[in-house]
């Protein structure tokens, strides 16, 4: 048999080979041979010669120095510092046009969104700063939104694949359409650890979730708050240093003064557009935070002298505990003599300059708050009977009558005790240095607690 040519069924058509096909469709799925194949994608470059024409714009901000505009500001400091009422504040303050502290806050509308407290909750403390700032809820209306995801699920707005890589959730959606829907520049997220579902050890996890944010921030011009804890260690974060890495401010809040558990300081930690280290001081004071200068004269002078007790008070119990650590034969007593507390810790290095009489008034004190208690027992050595100076244990859990139960703090049973005691002034500024300070959330009987 003759070999006889195969021909070939599509010679009759003028394409390129095979493998040039690829790049010779056009739009319509038609064959073109002289379209050219696409350029390459590249990241976008900036056109300096439009910046050569134009005139630069310095950063703009929320709250000059603290809050950049357009940015995520990363807000952390230990529990009970009031971090989720100073995300409210700024953001009443935003939505309101008021002052924040006695700083200009860029007036528009703000989204508080918080995993941790309940509508009750908020509704409570929302009242609290609209009275302090100057406003009222009704003028808040439309222009704050409030949202409490508390005892939602899957409030995460990422997860991430086995190979690290970032998948956005039905929850980022949803803050993306809140955001829209509300119009809100303000947003706060609070906190940061029931919305990220990652490692916060791991920089790569961190940062992405981070970028995640600045999407929202780049395509819908807002400026984020997400609040966070510092860790134990007392960091000012917690986890990965990723996370001040990624973020271009942070925020840093913290009880300002010993002895007075409801003063105040918020500082830049970091500061990419502003000078770090700037600071303000003020206080926790019935459910908002104030400047002791906007308080009236007669409260300030009673604050002053609430905090010169409490000071006192807890500089008494640092001696009393130094001295219980030296043993039985240096404890000291409540009554004149040679062991008399007072004149014995007048010149321990933990005095802190006090004097005799100063002590004298902090031991009366703390005996009537039940702080301290007398304690006698026999000296068989010495043949008699001797009485000295103990702190008290702890008290039994109780609620107090006629008091919203969200103020009335939480204690144990009487057990030993691993940590001091602190007793410090409060809301209440009269007798303030024999009160309560600031309710943390470790320290809050809830109504589905009974």
């Amino acid at each position: 048999m003759m070999d006889r040519e195969i021909e070939d069924p599509w010679a009759h058509l003028d394409v390129a080979p095979a493998h040039e096909w690829n790049s010779n469709w056009d739009a319509a799925g038609d064959i073109s041979p002289t379209a050219p194949p696409p350029a390459p994608e590249t990241f976008e470059l900036a056109d300096l010669e439009q910046w050569a024409t134009t005139t630069p714009v310095a950063k703009a901000f929320v709250m000059a120095p603290f809050i950049p505009r357009d940015d995520v500001v990363i807000i952390t400091g230990d529990g009970g510092t009031n971090k989720s009422t100073l995300a409210l504040q700024l953001s009443a303050c935003a939505a309101a046009g008021r002052q924040f502290l006695g700083m200009s806050v860029t007036p528009g509308p703000a989204l508080y969104i918080t995993a941790e407290d309940d509508n009750r909750e908020n509704h409570w403390r929302l009242a609290k700063i609209a009275q302090t700032i100057g406003t009222t809820l009704s003028d808040l209306a439309g222009r704050l939104h409030i949202v409490s995801l508390r005892g939602r699920m899957n409030n995460e707005l990422a997860t991430f694949e086995q190979d690290g890589r970032l998948r956005s959730t039905a929850a980022y959606a949803l803050l993306r359409a809140t955001i829209q829907k509300t119009g809100a520049k303000l947003v706060t997220l609070d906190n940061v650890a029931h919305l990220f579902a990652g490692n916060e050890n791991d920089r790569g996890q961190v940062t992405a979730f981070i970028n995640l944010l600045y999407q929202l921030c780049g395509d819908l011009g807002v400026t984020i708050l997400l609040v966070a804890h510092r860790n134990k260690s007392g960091d000012s974060y917690s986890g990965s240093t990723a996370w001040l890495n990624a973020v271009r401010s942070q925020v840093l809040l913290e009880r300002s003064e010993e002895g007075d558990a409801d003063a105040r300081r918020m500082s830049l930690g970091k500061a990419n557009y502003a000078r770090a280290g700037e600071d303000l001081a003020f206080r926790w004071h019935d459910f908002a935070l104030v400047r002791d200068a906007d308080l009236p004269d007669d409260q300030r002078e009673q604050l002053a002298v609430a905090s010169k007790a409490a000071r006192e008070n807890g500089i008494f119990l640092d001696c009393l505990r130094e001295r219980a650590k030296q043993g039985d034969g240096r404890a000291v007593g409540p009554s004149v003599g040679p062991s008399y507390a007072p004149k014995q810790f007048e010149g321990m290095a933990q005095a802190k300059g006090l004097k005799s009489a100063q002590f004298k008034s902090a031991m009366e004190r703390l005996f009537a708050i039940g702080a301290i208690e007398s304690h006698t027992y026999r000296n068989t050595g010495k043949g008699r009977d001797v009485t000295v100076i103990r702190e008290a244990p702890e008290l039994p859990r109780t609620t107090t009558p006629n008091v919203p139960r969200a103020l009335v703090p939480s204690h144990p049973e009487p057990q030993a005790r691993t940590t001091p005691r602190t007793y410090s002034i409060s809301k209440d500024i009269t007798g303030a240095a024999n009160g309560a300070a600031a309710p943390s959330d470790d320290d809050v009987i809830w109504e589905s607690e009974e």
